[in-house]
């Protein structure tokens, strides 16, 4: 009998190929929740990252930004009244990562973690929270999807804020 060659796998190559060709690949979600350090049950900053964004050379992009200001309450058109805020207003910012009015940057550690995003607004008068301008920083790396970190605040009417955080990462796929 004469000897064969092993089978090629014909799939998997033309699988690689396709992906080289499609040019990018979907971009890992991972959404962070960040607490009061003291109180779990108080959020501070909610935000959601692109792992490995082509606009961000590969690195994390910040897609989503909101954080709690307990001492300013922001228009939220269609917000309910509750017990706690009166109808239309909320303590939670709009998603700051989606205003072309606001200046997001983020740093990475040397692994390319995300460990600093740096917000403001680009003229003083573009939001409801004048000049408002900030800093989250996780101050560690990761361990069991939790780290600590801190939000700081501040804007053109008031004093500045620093929270401790308890942070927690949800990776989605």
């Amino acid at each position: 009998m004469p000897k064969r060659p092993p089978p090629r796998p014909i799939a998997a190559l033309t699988a690689c190929a396709m992906l080289l060709c499609a040019g990018h690949a979907t971009a890992a979600q991972t959404l962070i929740i960040c607490t009061d350090l003291d109180d779990a049950e108080r959020t501070r900053a909610v935000l959601s990252v692109e792992e490995g964004a082509a606009e961000s050379g590969g690195g994390p992009r910040v897609s989503s930004l909101e954080i709690v200001t307990p001492e300013f309450l922001w228009s939220a058109p269609g917000q309910p009244e509750t017990a706690r805020f009166p109808a239309g207003r909320s303590d939670v910012s709009p998603d700051l990562a989606g205003l072309d009015t606001v200046a997001i940057r983020s740093a990475t550690d040397a692994d390319g973690v995300l460990r600093i995003v740096d917000f403001g607004v680009l003229r003083p008068g573009a939001l409801e929270l004048e000049g408002l301008r900030g800093s989250l920083v996780l101050h560690e790396t990761w361990q069991n999807a939790h780290a600590t970190g801190s939000l700081y605040y501040t804007s053109a009417a008031s004093r500045p804020t620093v929270a401790a955080l308890a942070c927690q990462r949800f990776d989605e796929d």
